[in-house]
């Protein structure tokens, strides 16, 4: 009879550690899920400006307001993508050489942009040049730098922000090579050295934003 009983027993014991054993697989298993969820969940900001997943996140779109597009504009030349507008009807800005050659110029792209702003002081430069362009605003330097006999940047008759405050705009993401053929005697940003067309080998990978204005 002790012996029937101590198998009960050992039996009993043994199924509570398999039913223990089983609902912390489970346990574990939904931690893990939630783990990956959460993980995997950022910002689609932080994806296409800092993620590994630019490509993957490529195909989306979302409506946005001037306030999302500002911090996106100061932040492309140090992060290095590219943004672009469709639907304006007056450029960002236009460029003047000293050929006197004019480019109206749709998008911001260090690797055009960097041969305009000013090399001395390139973080207050792009300062300058962007507050010029988004808030009409020409900080003292921007004559001295953008108004020159060699470059002249010549704003529109409305800053970028009166023109989107209370717009609808959508937001589309992806990625491109850049292939601006640069201006004569003008170097890539990609390599110093190269000079005129951007040969398919120096070309890199970069994101882009655009911004569609309806």
């Amino acid at each position: 009879m002790e012996n029937a009983v101590d198998a009960l027993k050992m039996a009993g014991a043994v199924l509570m550690f398999v039913i223990a054993l089983s609902v912390s697989i489970v346990a574990f298993g939904q931690a893990r899920e939630a783990a990956d969820v959460i993980l995997e969940y950022k910002d689609r900001e932080t994806v296409y400006i800092d993620g590994d997943y630019y490509y993957e996140a490529s195909g989306f779109e979302r409506t946005v307001s001037i306030e999302t597009i500002i911090p996106s504009i100061f932040r492309a030349y140090n992060e290095q993508y590219k943004i672009v507008f469709e639907g304006l009807t007056e450029p960002l800005y236009t460029y003047k050489n000293s050929r006197n050659q004019t480019f109206e110029r749709y998008s911001l792209d260090s690797d055009y942009d960097n041969n305009i702003i000013n090399s001395n002081d390139k973080t207050q430069g792009y300062t300058t040049f962007l507050n010029a362009i988004i808030y009409g605003k020409k900080e003292d330097k921007f004559d001295m730098w953008y108004n020159t006999s060699n470059r002249t940047v010549i704003l529109p008759s409305q800053s970028l922000y009166d023109r989107l405050i209370g717009k609808e705009i959508k937001e589309y993401l992806g990625i491109y090579y850049p292939s601006e053929t640069l201006e004569e005697n003008e170097t890539s940003t990609i390599d110093p050295n190269i000079t005129g067309e951007v040969p398919d080998v120096n070309k890199e990978e970069k994101r882009i934003i655009t911004y569609k204005i309806t």
